[in-house]
């Protein structure tokens, strides 16, 4: 599901969007796929895409296998 909250950077009411279900988002309009977006309030929409976001590898676990 695509939550939202409100986050201060410099004094300016930001919005910060996610999926709590660990997927892309997608905003709406261009189509461009995030992991998550921080933007002025009212600004954009996103929908939820049906993409799991991959956990991130790190090198070290590489160097493990």
């Amino acid at each position: 599901m695509i939550k939202q909250e409100e986050v201060k950077i410099n004094d300016k009411t930001l919005i910060r969007t996610y999926s709590d279900s660990g997927k892309f988002i997608i905003q709406t309009g261009t189509n461009i796929k995030y992991e998550e977006a921080v933007d002025i309030p009212n600004k954009y929409s996103y929908i939820e895409s049906a993409e799991d976001i991959k956990p991130k590898v790190v090198e070290e676990e590489i160097k493990k296998e």
